[in-house]
């Protein structure tokens, strides 16, 4: 029999309780738990001791969680996946092209689908005592994930479904280095790389392997241990992956590092918070950082989906709050999405709005409402507006994943067709104006000297504005944060906030002043972004114009797109710092959409600086500051101030600010140089193989060039979508 299951969902008694009631020690009560040899007489006396019949004691069976089970929607959008796939491997097959124009042409469209074309994942975080491998088990319906090591759970754990498992991979589970050379986290997109997987492997077994390289202790193992994947079979599997993450605010910083990096990589986050506690300020504080960066799923004029509908703040271990009580749990939660938005600033979701359609208003304590719930596998009722809601969102997603990959195709046809074009055009121009092909190759030699170096004084000039762009911006947010971090600001702040001397009240109000200084750094960068925008389309459209002026001497389309190119170096390259804004402006430009950029590997930042663990680590350090100071008497407000103040001071935050800063803007310097040096490299390469054709002048062989092309067009045109 179950007799753990007895004790504490029948009998709600503790171990302590019970083995009074029977007069027997703890260690019995265990060895019950454990064994379930249970002897006939005390199964008699636990009747006399709680009026429950004998039946009522054998036949009772611990009350099951309804598993997630959401129709398959991924099936359609993998038959669409394979179609597509089958077609691009089937036309490459019967053309010949070339390996230069695969990589100019095909290499970036099938990384993109790579990228883009993978299942929604389920990201679940909370503090270590939260549950999350019991709610694991739960929602795949099965005791899967051993719940007895979650507490010291020291890796990120990947559940995909056995279907997923590439054939290299024999194991139900692979474990993962925590770092190979200088990159610092497995990277589970590349699941289906051999090379690349073997390379970070340390250990493969059954599932049971992560009680030996999934748990902090000090063993060789766990130490040189970052991930794992492990493959089952359950319903939910099919639509999405689940990801156990280790508990943030543990003892090591690496545990809440490797927590936030892969959190910010989900598109649907559940955030579990025990609802004897629920949202502390260290919960707030943690989700606020997580939520800001969330991806957009709602489109108002594309679907149905409501804002935030890939969030889930659940108070779980509800069973806990007298028994589980509908009215008191339902006061938790308000209390709970009540404080969170108190602690955000009315600009937190305003980045959020230009995604979604949905206006800055729309993300109110009336949608908090709706995403935060309740869950204990005690009391099934607790979990059916959970179960529910997400079983809808995970049917919905892959459909989503699916307009999102042929909203990348689609742009990236839509702007390789007319590259193509004119490619097309260039080499029917080598057959049929090859003297004036002659005096443009003459006209581009003759003006080399002058344009290398007014792109090198442009490219100077960029730099400098850089440095210019860095230094305002860094004095801007020095002088911000002196007027706010003192304690007569502080103590103005307080009382006109009319912020009771209650602890929760305060606490949330240094949350909430914390979220100040986060959204105005992001503002003065974000701002300072948007003007070096400006700066590198002037410096893009002079080098445009520089050798534009050879194609209009001689009457000839230009076919060479520096504008495009630029671009598309800056997205692939994965840098991107403050280019993030022009690149932004350059994809609705070029592609009509930011999805051909996440696709081929780029990423715009919904916000301009890494503050994530910074804000983390404030949070954590002001909380522990106030807990100690007294909250009587008139001064009241400015002790609160100067422990903020000494809190700010102590913990070097301005100094760990500058150093996202000066990350940013060594990012944004990088950016440019790589994509500038990627443009120098094409216009070479394109007058150099210019001047081959025309030193060469083999017709057949540009026949041949034309024909690949056209191939490559109609290979293009015919993507089924």
């Amino acid at each position: 029999m179950d007799f753990k299951a007895l004790r504490e969902d029948q009998l709600k008694w503790s171990r302590e309780e019970l083995a009074e009631a029977l007069d027997v020690d703890v260690e019995t009560i265990e060895n019950w738990e454990n064994t379930g040899d249970v002897s006939f007489n005390v199964i008699i006396k636990i009747t006399e001791i709680t009026g429950l019949t004998m039946n009522e004691i054998l036949t009772y069976e611990k009350p099951k969680v309804i598993r997630v089970e959401p129709d398959y929607t991924w099936e359609t959008v993998d038959f669409t996946k394979k179609s597509i796939i089958n077609y691009i491997n089937k036309k490459l097959d019967e053309c010949f092209i070339s390996e230069d124009n695969q990589k100019k042409y095909i290499a970036g469209m099938m990384e993109g689908l790579k990228r883009t074309w993978i299942k929604p994942r389920i990201t679940i975080v909370g503090r270590s005592d939260t549950g999350k491998s019991t709610l694991i088990n739960a929602l795949i319906g099965m005791e899967k994930m051993p719940t007895s090591w979650t507490p010291t759970t020291a890796i990120a754990v990947y559940i995909k479904h056995i279907d997923d498992r590439p054939e290299f991979i024999k194991e139900d589970a692979w474990i993962f280095a925590d770092q190979v050379c200088n990159e610092m986290v497995w990277d589970v997109k590349k699941i289906n790389d051999r090379e690349y997987c073997e390379k970070w492997k340390i250990a493969q077994g059954n599932i049971e392997i992560l009680r030996t390289y999934g748990i902090r202790q000090e063993n060789e193992c766990s130490k040189s241990a970052g991930a794992a994947v492990v493959f089952l079979d359950a319903p939910i599997l099919k639509d999405c992956d689940i990801v156990d993450l280790p508990g943030f605010g543990t003892e090591t910083e690496s545990d809440d590092t490797i927590t936030f990096s892969v959190a910010q990589q989900t598109d649907i986050l559940i955030y579990l918070s025990q609802a004897n506690g629920f949202m502390r300020i260290e919960d707030i504080n943690y989700l606020k950082e997580n939520a800001r960066n969330l991806p957009v799923w709602e489109r108002k004029e594309t679907n149905d989906l409501k804002p935030l509908a890939n969030l889930y703040v659940v108070a779980s271990q509800a069973h806990t709050v007298s028994n589980g009580s509908k009215v008191q749990l339902s006061n938790i939660l308000k209390k709970g999405y009540e404080n969170f938005c108190k602690t955000i600033s009315k600009d937190y979701w305003q980045i959020r709005q230009k995604e979604s359609g949905y206006i800055v208003e729309d993300y109110n304590q009336e949608i908090f409402k709706k995403r935060f719930f309740t869950y204990t596998t005690d009391i099934p009722s607790l979990c059916e507006r959970f179960i529910a809601d997400l079983q809808r969102t995970v049917e919905k997603l892959p459909k989503l994943v699916e307009e999102k990959v042929k909203s990348f195709l689609q742009a990236y046809v839509g702007s390789h067709i007319p590259n193509l074009e004119k490619e097309i055009a260039h080499y029917n121009g080598l057959l049929e104006k090859r003297e004036e092909y002659k005096k443009l190759l003459a006209s581009i030699d003759a003006n080399e000297l002058n344009r290398v170096r007014e792109n090198d004084e442009n490219k100077k000039k960029v730099r400098e504005r850089i440095d210019t762009l860095r230094k305002e911006a860094w004095s801007q947010f020095n002088q911000y944060y002196g007027e706010m971090v003192n304690i007569d600001n502080i103590v103005s702040m307080l009382k006109n906030s009319k912020t009771g001397n209650k602890k929760e009240e305060i606490e949330c109000f240094a949350s909430h002043f914390q979220e100040l200084i986060t959204t105005k750094g992001n503002a003065i960068v974000a701002t300072k972004d948007e003007e070096l925008s400006e700066d590198i389309k002037k410096y893009v459209e002079a080098y445009n114009k520089n050798i534009k002026m050879n194609f209009e001497k001689v009457s000839i389309e230009m076919e060479f797109d520096a504008m495009f190119t630029f671009a598309s170096a800056l997205a692939a390259i994965g840098i991107l710092g403050g280019l993030g804004a022009y690149l932004a402006g350059e994809a609705i430009l070029i592609w009509g959409s930011l999805s051909f950029i996440a696709g081929i590997g780029g990423t715009i930042a919904l916000n301009s600086l890494a503050w994530g663990p910074i804000g983390i680590a404030i949070g954590l350090v002001i909380v522990a500051a106030l807990a100690v100071v007294k909250l009587f008497g008139g001064s009241w407000e400015k002790s609160v101030a100067k422990k903020i103040v000494e809190s700010y001071e102590k913990e070097n935050v301005l100094e760990k600010i500058k150093e996202s800063y000066t990350k940013h803007w060594d990012d944004t310097k990088e950016a440019f140089e790589k994509s500038s040096l990627k443009l120098e490299e094409e216009w070479k390469k394109y007058v150099e193989e210019l001047r081959e054709m025309l030193n060469i002048y083999d017709e057949d062989k540009i026949n041949e060039k034309i024909n690949e092309l056209e191939n490559m067009k109609s290979f293009f045109a015919n993507i089924p979508l």
